[in-house]
């Protein structure tokens, strides 16, 4: 039963979402061609929609929503002269000094009215290769960041003797992420090359097409997300549009409530191992909605008032807490289960017959069950347990409202990024008021789904007890509650070893 239980509550769910590699996601590619004379870099950087609201703004100096080119070009001469810093190259353990040659810098569109950037640099440093020689690459622009880190090298009139790169980039110079990589981006920001003089002239570099657009052929899900932002830019807001907006909010929020997380693991362990009620799993749900739609309003606006907050740091601190607490949590219901293991369960089983048959047939059944104690007159017999030389631990009560707390908590610490994207658009386009009301019905859907899956866990578990037979129920209430908390436990040490192995270094 708590197996399925949480095979139920732990299936897989997507995060929708225009880019790719996340909302938050910071991509770079370093391509490297090396020539006798010259180490050139090609170097892309692509920020997801919630960096690049902070990027966008410090490109817009006069903050008037409007980007000129003179805007554009000192952007580009400052952000590039930074990334041209950030280029660590050696050879033979000289440092080489890198120059800014070129550079752009775009706007591709996101989702939910916001944009993405596309910034490339092209960089430059003289070297005289005559002889063998060890080259060894680092680029640690953004270090502090996580996303897609691609390296490349290409040999021009140069042959490498041994390379740890590949020659051509497998996204297309961050143009055409490969979904198969997605769960798992790369992280390449080294390289090591052993070079020779000599070999033959290298292909000029091919243009990028144009980036393909994914959230086209996405699941149903991101098809779903994507009419959903799509209502945030529409050119008129009209009755029929925010009806429309405001009940897709709701399916997504009910969408979003079976992806991994938002306290159904932790609803369902307490519906089996403490055979909770549904008002109990209601509060669960509710404080869970609660959190979340919380969350989503103050990230978005802390997004909208500084450059200097960093949310993908922020979420991967929000994930080791959640998984802390869902581990603490987990811990308790493994605690009372143990202390329920064997006393607990036979003063249960003891107290229910014998005061049943004390009252319903008299003070002759009263007796037998106390087996010889002598004083029953007052039918107090039915409170001595099987083994009356053993030393019982006393049952715990029914979690109070705070541990329900908690777990919501818990469950909702974790916004999604795909409503912060929501209300950052509309907030763009001048309808923060209307971003609000969306981020408020995705969190009712959410509601609604949780409390529906608590009432389908509790009819279920009572169900398959009555079902089944004594000696099975007898060993569901044994070791589905501890079996059940631990898995809880293992569940939030995941969460949290997850959150802090995507933390930014």
């Amino acid at each position: 039963m708590a197996g399925v239980c949480l095979g139920v509550v732990l299936g897989s769910g997507t995060s929708a979402g225009a880019h790719p590699l996340g909302d938050f996601s910071t991509n770079q590619y370093s391509g490297l061609r090396i020539s006798p004379d010259a180490v050139t870099v090609d170097y892309i950087l692509d920020l997801a929609e919630l960096p690049a609201v902070r990027e966008r703004e410090s490109v817009d100096g006069d903050h008037d929503g409007t980007v000129t080119d003179a805007e554009r070009q000192r952007y580009v001469a400052d952000t590039c002269g930074v990334i041209a810093y950030s280029q660590e190259v050696r050879v033979d353990g000289q440092q080489l000094t890198f120059a800014v040659t070129a550079g752009t810098v775009a706007f591709p569109p996101g989702q939910g009215g916001l944009t993405t950037v596309r910034l490339e640099c092209a960089l430059r440093a003289p070297l005289a290769l005559t002889a063998d020689a060890v080259m060894e690459y680092t680029g640690v622009a953004y270090a502090d960041q996580s996303g897609w880190i691609e390296t490349t090298a290409v040999a021009d009139r140069v042959t490498f003797t041994s390379t740890d790169v590949p020659a051509t980039s497998i996204s297309g110079r961050l143009s055409a992420y490969p979904e198969s990589m997605l769960k798992t981006p790369p992280n390449v920001r080294t390289a090591h090359l052993a070079l020779r003089p000599g070999g033959p002239a290298a292909a000029p570099a091919a243009a990028t097409p144009p980036a393909a657009d994914t959230s086209a052929r996405s699941g149903g899900t991101d098809r779903f997300t994507k009419a959903f932002t799509d209502f945030i830019g529409a050119p008129r807001l009209t009755l029929g549009i925010g009806l429309a907006a405001v009940a897709l909010s709701l399916v997504l929020g009910a969408a979003h409530a079976f992806a991994p997380g938002h306290g159904k693991t932790l609803m369902a362990a307490y519906l089996v191992s403490e055979r909770g009620s549904l008002r109990q799993a209601g509060v669960v749900a509710l404080t869970v909605t609660l959190t979340h739609t919380a969350g989503v309003l103050v990230l978005g606006i802390i997004l909208t008032t500084t450059l200097t907050f960093a949310p993908e740091q922020v979420y991967g601190w929000l994930g080791i807490v959640s998984g802390a607490l869902v581990t603490v949590v987990g811990a308790v219901l493994l605690r009372r289960a143990w202390l329920r293991r064997d006393g607990a369960a036979d003063v249960g089983h003891g107290h229910g017959h014998g005061h049943g048959h004390g009252h319903g047939h008299g003070h002759g059944h009263g007796h037998g069950h106390g087996h010889g104690d002598g004083d029953d007159q007052d039918g107090s017999a039915v409170a001595v347990a099987v083994r009356p030389d053993a030393v019982v631990p006393a049952a715990p009560g029914p979690l109070r409202v705070r541990g329900l707390v908690a777990m919501g908590f818990a469950g909702g610490l974790v916004p999604s990024p795909s409503a912060i994207v929501v209300l950052l658009g509309a907030a763009a386009l001048g309808r923060t008021w209307f971003g609000v009301l969306l981020v408020l019905g995705y969190g009712v859907g959410m509601a609604a789904t949780l409390c529906g899956i608590g009432l389908i866990l509790a009819r279920w578990r009572d169900r398959v007890e009555r079902r089944s037979t004594g000696r099975l129920v007898v060993l569901l209430r044994r070791f589905a509650p501890p079996v059940t908390a631990g898995l809880i436990v293992v569940v939030g040490l995941g969460l949290a070893l997850r959150a802090a192995a995507l933390l930014p270094a």
